[in-house]
Parts: C-alpha cells; sequence; structure tokens
C-alpha cells in the first residue's frame, strides 16, 4: 500500500511538473495570414492563453505589421509586443508564452543585411 500511494504522488507530481513547463511555441511572418493568425487565436485559447492582435497588411494581403498581447483566460498579462517591418523578407517574430508560469519570451528578426 506504502508503494502504491507513493507511485500515485510521482505520476500527480511529474504531470504537475509537465504542464508547469510546457511552453507554447508562436512564429509570425510577413507570409502569416489572417486566416493563420485567427486559428492561433483559437489554438492558443484551448491552451489557456488568450491571443489579442491587430495585423497591418498591404495590399497583396501580405502581413506588414502587428501589435500583440497575451493574456491568460482570466485576463493577467503574460506578455505584449509588436513588429513593424514583417514586410521585410526575412522578417518574423519568435514567441514563446506559458499560461501557468506567465513566461513570456520575444525573439524579432529583422531582414538580413545584404
Amino acid at each position: 500500500m506504502k508503494y502504491f500511494i507513493t507511485a500515485i504522488i510521482v505520476c500527480a507530481s511529474r504531470i504537475l511538473f509537465a504542464q508547469s513547463t510546457g511552453n507554447i511555441d508562436v512564429s509570425i511572418s510577413g507570409q502569416t495570414t489572417r486566416e493563420q493568425l485567427n486559428q492561433m487565436r483559437k489554438d492558443l485559447h484551448l491552451q489557456g492563453v488568450v491571443f489579442t492582435y491587430s495585423p497591418q497588411f498591404d495590399q497583396e494581403r501580405h502581413l506588414t505589421a502587428l501589435r500583440y498581447k497575451f493574456t491568460t483566460t482570466d485576463q493577467v498579462l503574460i506578455g505584449e509586443g509588436e513588429h513593424i517591418a514583417l514586410q521585410q523578407n526575412g522578417a518574423n517574430v519568435h514567441i514563446q508564452v506559458n499560461p501557468i508560469t506567465k513566461f513570456y519570451t520575444e525573439e524579432k528578426n529583422a531582414a538580413p543585411h545584404k
């Protein structure tokens, strides 16, 4: 019985640890479509993250700039930012969020220099 209880505690702690360290990755570039942004919003919401954004597109429907905000479903801010040069070839932003630990990082890449 003692081993059974110990096994349950170990399994439960592993599940909690896995959930608390599970960062969610989001990558956005000038090629990201309006539909993909909407799907990201839906997918993140299922994982406990509210993704709000304000995009700008050019006439050819390429994403040129994006303001974004990540909160928990109970509206606690995780992080926010913007990228205003997504129209440049090679520009992107990579974001990691975690709704449990409120962890947020972003890495912006501008177009490579020639």
